[in-house]
């Protein structure tokens, strides 16, 4: 290609590489995912090349990929069928075997022993049903017990979603879905829990919710035995095992163990933003983010609260972090400082520590312009200029600003005191009065020798 149409990057056609007069953004919708799949090329905004399609290859595109997507579904559905007939003839003939073979017995033994043949014939049929294969996706390799299931699961990778939205023209798989979807278009939070008030649209998420306020965690992991809420919190923790994180960035090359992970994660490189929040106007890429924003700097609600000492947080990662506290567990320490190397459980502990070297404050008290190093540190100091003591004692009403004065405080009701001095025995309730009884024990040894 000479110089001059090099000039034109942005007039060509990024497959044919004509200059046409009617061309279509390659980016921004799925032609640029339809166009990678097939061609297994990488396509971002940031290469320089041109971002624009004419409307024959537009047309190529949608016709290949629709192409691609029938020999796809034609093939899972012939493997469905085969599945499906091994099935038939497996339960019309069963393969006998040394256990579920029954001997003719002659009729004056069948009269000795007749619950002992029932148990016979209630045994084959059992041994045949546990027998019976899973289902396995040729694609993803995931078990299903039952071909209905396995025909369910192969529309995720067609992409055939046949039940849509009439609001919002969504689409979804089964129609079971389609019908939970449409409760957040009216609004019907019909499972609400008793502990908090906090409502869901589904039961399961409310089932899930309601292990926040027990504790409880029926699913372990296989290879350490840690126990989680939920099982696809136990296939997250399993990458952590494995290792595997197959989707990789083509911007930054940052790896990703879900598709879902890596689609949140290009938001940033593109700037996409789509959730704003009402009261600041601060925009985030997920709903999520948006949400706990909004109840840790506005309205201050915290659902989620800790079923061992019933402390209240606005996130679930403030609440996890929180339960460390109680189990000693200790998240790894894999973030180090450049300049101190010091080391870090969190990305964001090591953020903010990397503003005691630059003396960054960027957060700025909107009472008396103050400033601090972490958001928290902020909020904190907030609650001075508004009053508000949310964190009140059980057994005397008391409140308190923070939460780890109410716990200090709470040691006089219980006549717990955890620090003691290695030196005389003596107890305290807070470390810094242990610190202070210390000094009696330096002085003394200072003027003895």
């Amino acid at each position: 290609m000479n110089s001059s149409r090099l000039l034109e990057m942005e007039k060509i056609c990024r497959v044919c590489l004509l200059q046409k007069t009617k061309l279509t953004p390659l980016l921004g919708g799925r032609l640029a995912d339809m166009l990678m799949e097939l061609a297994a090329i990488n396509i971002h905004e940031h290469d320089d090349l041109p971002k624009v399609v004419c409307d024959t290859c537009t047309s190529e595109i949608n016709r290949w990929y629709a192409f691609m997507q029938q020999v796809r579904n034609n093939d899972s559905a012939l493997r469905c069928i085969i599945l499906e007939k091994q099935e038939v003839e497996k339960c019309q003939y069963p393969v006998p075997n040394n256990n579920s073979i029954l001997e003719k017995k002659p009729k004056h033994e069948e009269t000795f022993e007749p619950d002992k043949t029932r148990h016979s014939v209630r045994t084959s049929s059992q041994l045949t049903a546990i027998n019976t294969k899973t289902f396995i996706c040729d694609i993803c390799k995931k078990e299903l017990k039952t071909i209905h299931s396995l025909r369910r699961h192969f529309k995720i990778h067609s992409g055939e979603k046949p039940h849509k939205c009439a609001i919002c023209n969504k689409g979804f798989v089964e129609h079971g879905n389609l019908t939970k979807h449409l409760r957040k278009h009216t609004k019907d939070k019909k499972h609400q829990c008793n502990l908090c008030g906090l409502r869901f649209y589904e039961r399961n998420k409310l089932i899930i919710h309601i292990r926040t306020h027990t504790g409880e965690k029926p699913f372990k992991c296989k290879v350490c035995s840690r126990p989680f809420a939920t099982p696809s919190q136990v296939n997250i923790h399993m990458k952590s095992h494995t290792g595997d994180k197959p989707y990789t960035c083509d911007i930054c090359l940052k790896s990703f163990p879900y598709r879902g992970s890596l689609v949140i994660h290009k938001k940033i490189h593109r700037g996409e933003r789509l959730y704003s929040c009402p009261e600041c106007s601060k925009c985030f890429s997920q709903k999520v983010n948006l949400e706990s924003h909004i109840r840790t700097k506005h309205t201050h609600e915290c659902p989620f609260i800790c079923g061992e000492c019933n402390s209240a947080f606005p996130t679930k990662e403030q609440l996890k972090n929180h339960i460390r506290h109680h189990t000693g567990e200790k998240k790894p320490l894999k973030h180090i400082c450049t300049v101190c190397h010091k080391q870090f459980r969190t990305s964001g502990e090591l953020k903010i520590h990397i503003r005691t070297h630059t003396d960054e404050r960027p957060y700025q008290c909107d009472f008396c312009g103050k400033h601090f190093r972490a958001s928290s540190h902020m909020t904190s100091h907030r609650r001075i200029h508004t009053g508000e003591k949310r964190h009140i004692c059980k057994y005397c009403g008391k409140a308190f600003r923070e939460s780890s004065t109410l716990r200090i405080h709470v040691r006089i009701h219980t006549g717990e005191r955890p620090y003691c001095c290695q030196i005389c025995g003596a107890n305290f309730t807070q470390r810094n009065t242990l610190n202070m009884h210390m000094k009696i024990h330096n002085n003394a040894l200072k003027t003895t020798a």
